[in-house]
C-alpha cells in the first residue's frame, strides 16, 4: 500500500481547495456573463421589436398584408436580425430570411403563445431551420385593442457563445497560471507546515529505538510550535523515567539473579512473567524458554500447578513442600502469594522456592548417624555388660570360662576404642581443626609400607597384592600420615571383602598436574544403587558382614574427607561379582 507523506497530504489538500475555488469562480463567472449578454440582447431585441411593430403597423395600414414580408426582409437586413410576423392562428405572414409560405405553423412556439396572451415572450433554443442556437423575442400587435398579430425578432447566439468561450479560455489560462503559482506556494507552505511534524516523527522513531538525544527545532509560536516544545519536554521526562525504571529494574534483576531461592511469577492468564536464575537451575529450564508460556506447560508437576492455581483462584497465600524428579530427587519448599490491584483483583502469583534437598539429606544423615552410633555403641556395651555380670555372678571363679569372657570383653573394648578413634578423626577433619603438613613424598614408599601391614593377613587368605607403579613416578604434595590412613582404609576394605585366593591391585598414574591412585579388588562388588552412598558415615552395603568383619562403617567417609582436604577427588567403580575399584587423585609436587 502506498503511503503519502504528510507534506504531500498538505499540498494536495491546498491544491484541491484552490482548484475547486477557481473552477467554481470560473463557471460562475461564465454563467453570469452569459446571462448578462443574454439580458442585454433581450433588452435590445425588445427595443427593436417595438420599433418594428410601429413600422409594420403603418405599412400594413397603407400597403396591405402583402407588403409585410417585404418590410420584414428590409428591416431584418438593416438590423441584422431575423424578423418574423405571425398572425393569430400561428401562420407566418412575413420573415426576413425565409419564404413565409414554406414555413410551418408557429402557434406551438412558447414565445408566440406568450405574445398572444399579451405578454412579451422570450425563448432561447436551437433552431432546426437555421441549425444554430437562437434567442427569440415576441411582442403582440394590436388592432383596435385586439391582438391579431405577433412580431418576433430573433438573433443568433453564436457571437455570444464565442465571447463566452473566449472568456472561458481567459479564465482557463488564468486558472492554469494560478494553479502553477499555487503549486509552488502551496508546496513551500505545505513543506513548512509539515516540517515540525516530520521532525516529530523522526524523533519519535529515535525515541522508540532508545535514542533520546534528538530534539525538535521549535521556532514558531503557534500551536505546532507549542506541540514541538511539549514533545521535547516529554522526551526529556521520558528519558529520565526510563533511566529511573531501568535502574530500578536492574537492581531488582540483580537481586533476583543473586538469590539462591528460585522465584517464578505468573499472570492471571497463567503465563510466566518472571523466571530467575535460581529457578532455571532448579527446574533445568532457561528463562528464555519459560517466559510467556503457561506455567503448567513449563513445570509439569501436579503439586506445583495446584499451588499456583489455588493462589490465583483464592488470593490466599500458600505454603507447600513438593518433591521433583529433575536429574535426581529435589525437595522444594514453596511459598506462593497473590499480587492484587486496588480493586482486590488477582493480577498475578509469585512463588519463592527454597531448595531444602540438602537440609533434608543432612537431617536424614543426622538421624542415621545417631541411630548408627547408638547401635554401634550398644552392641559392644551390651556384650561387655553381659559378660561382666556373668563374671560377677560367679563365673570369675571358673578360670577357663573367665579368661574366655575377659578376652571377649577386651575384643569389644578394642572395637569401642577403634570406633571412638575413627569418630574423633572424622570430626577433626570435618571441622578443619586438623592441620595438613604438606610436603613432597614418594608415594611408592607409603604404598609399600601400608602393603606390608597386611602381609600376614594376605598370606593367610592366600590373596595377592600387586603394585603397578613406574619407577620414576613423580612425588606428590600431601600429608604423609593422612595419606597413609587413606591407603590403610582402602586396603583394609579390599582385603576384607576379597575372597580367599583373590587379587588386589594398587596402581598409580601420572595425570598432568595430578596423580591418580587406584585400589582394586576381585571381591563381590557393590550394587550400582549403593555406589553414591558408600562414602557416607556408617553406611554399609552388607551390614551383617561388615560388623562380622569388625568394620565401623567410617573408613570410606574418612577417606573422602582426607582426599577432599588435599584438594583431590575420590569415587568408586564396581561390578557385581567382579570386584570394586576406588580411585582418588592427589596434587603432584612441582619441586
Amino acid at each position: 500500500m502506498i503511503t503519502l507523506k504528510i507534506v504531500w497530504k498538505f499540498f494536495f489538500a491546498q491544491i484541491s481547495l484552490i482548484l475547486i475555488s477557481l473552477l467554481t469562480i470560473g463557471f460562475y463567472l461564465g454563467y453570469s456573463l452569459k446571462n448578462y449578454y443574454v439580458n442585454q440582447i433581450s433588452s435590445q431585441l425588445t427595443t427593436n421589436a417595438i420599433l418594428v411593430r410601429n413600422m409594420i403597423d403603418k405599412d400594413v395600414v397603407e400597403g396591405g398584408v402583402d407588403s409585410v414580408d417585404a418590410v420584414a426582409k428590409r428591416i431584418g437586413n438593416e438590423t441584422h436580425s431575423r424578423i418574423t410576423i405571425i398572425d393569430r392562428e400561428g401562420t407566418v405572414i412575413g420573415d426576413s430570411e425565409k419564404d413565409p409560405r414554406k414555413m410551418e405553423n408557429h402557434i406551438d412556439r412558447p414565445e408566440i403563445r406568450d405574445a398572444l396572451t399579451g405578454m412579451y415572450g422570450k425563448s432561447i433554443r436551437y433552431s432546426e431551420t437555421l441549425d444554430i442556437e437562437m434567442i427569440y423575442l415576441a411582442i403582440p400587435m394590436t388592432d383596435n385593442g385586439k391582438i391579431n398579430r405577433v412580431i418576433r425578432i430573433s438573433l443568433s447566439l453564436d457571437h455570444v457563445n464565442e465571447r463566452i468561450t473566449h472568456i472561458y479560455k481567459i479564465i482557463g489560462w488564468g486558472t492554469l497560471l494560478a494553479i502553477l503559482i499555487s503549486l509552488g506556494i502551496g508546496f513551500l507552505f505545505a513543506k513548512r507546515m509539515s516540517r515540525p511534524i516530520t521532525q516529530m516523527t523522526r524523533v519519535a522513531r529515535k525515541i522508540s529505538e532508545g535514542n533520546f538525544s534528538e530534539r525538535i527545532r521549535a521556532n514558531s509560536t503557534d500551536e505546532i510550535g507549542d506541540l514541538a516544545r511539549s514533545f521535547n519536554s516529554m522526551s526529556i521526562e521520558l528519558q529520565k523515567r526510563i533511566k529511573s525504571l531501568s535502574k530500578e529494574i536492574g537492581e531488582k534483576q540483580a537481586i533476583l539473579s543473586g538469590m539462591i531461592e528460585g522465584v517464578i511469577a505468573a499472570d492471571s492468564d497463567q503465563r510466566i512473567i518472571l523466571f530467575n536464575t535460581a529457578a532455571e537451575t532448579m527446574f533445568n529450564v532457561s528463562s528464555r524458554k519459560a517466559l510467556g508460556r503457561f506455567y503448567w506447560e513449563v513445570i509439569r508437576h501436579s503439586g506445583f500447578n495446584a499451588v499456583f492455581q489455588e493462589v490465583l483462584d483464592t488470593g490466599n497465600p500458600k505454603t507447600e513442600e513438593i518433591t521433583l524428579q529433575y536429574e535426581g530427587e529435589k525437595i522444594l519448599h514453596v511459598q506462593a502469594a497473590a499480587i492484587t490491584d486496588e480493586k482486590k483483583e488477582h493480577l498475578a502469583v509469585v512463588a519463592v522456592f527454597h531448595d531444602i534437598t540438602e537440609i533434608r539429606r543432612l537431617e536424614r544423615v543426622r538421624k542415621e548417624f545417631v541411630a548408627n552410633v547408638t547401635h554401634e555403641l550398644r552392641t559392644p556395651l551390651t556384650s561387655i555388660k553381659g559378660f561382666v555380670e556373668t563374671l560377677r555372678d560367679g563365673a570369675i571363679n571358673d578360670p577357663e570360662n573367665s579368661l574366655k569372657f575377659l578376652n571377649i570383653i577386651a575384643t569389644h573394648t578394642d572395637r569401642l576404642n577403634q570406633l571412638l578413634s575413627d569418630l574423633l578423626e572424622l570430626s577433626q577433619i570435618e571441622s578443619g581443626r586438623t592441620e595438613m603438613n604438606l610436603e613432597p613424598i614418594n608415594i611408592m614408599d607409603v604404598i609399600n609400607r601400608v602393603v606390608s601391614v597386611f602381609a600376614d593377613t594376605v598370606h593367610q587368605r592366600k590373596q595377592s597384592i600387586t603394585i603397578d607403579i613406574q619407577e620414576d613416578f613423580p612425588f606428590v604434595l600431601v600429608d604423609e600420615e593422612k595419606v597413609e590412613i587413606v591407603l590403610i582404609n582402602l586396603l583394609d576394605n579390599a582385603v576384607k571383602y576379597t575372597p580367599d585366593n583373590g587379587e588386589i591391585t594398587v596402581s598409580a598414574f601420572d595425570k598432568g598436574n595430578n596423580v591418580q591412585i587406584e585400589v582394586s579388588d576381585t571381591g563381590m562388588g557393590i550394587p550400582d544403587a549403593e555406589l553414591p552412598r558408600i562414602f557416607e558415615r556408617f553406611y554399609r552395603v552388607d551390614k551383617a558382614r561388615s560388623r562380622e568383619l569388625g568394620g565401623t562403617g567410617l573408613g570410606l567417609s574418612i577417606v573422602k574427607h582426607i582426599v577432599d582436604a588435599h584438594g583431590g577427588t575420590v569415587h568408586a567403580e564396581s561390578e557385581m561379582g567382579k570386584g570394586t575399584r576406588i580411585i582418588f587423585t592427589l596434587l603432584k609436587s612441582m619441586e
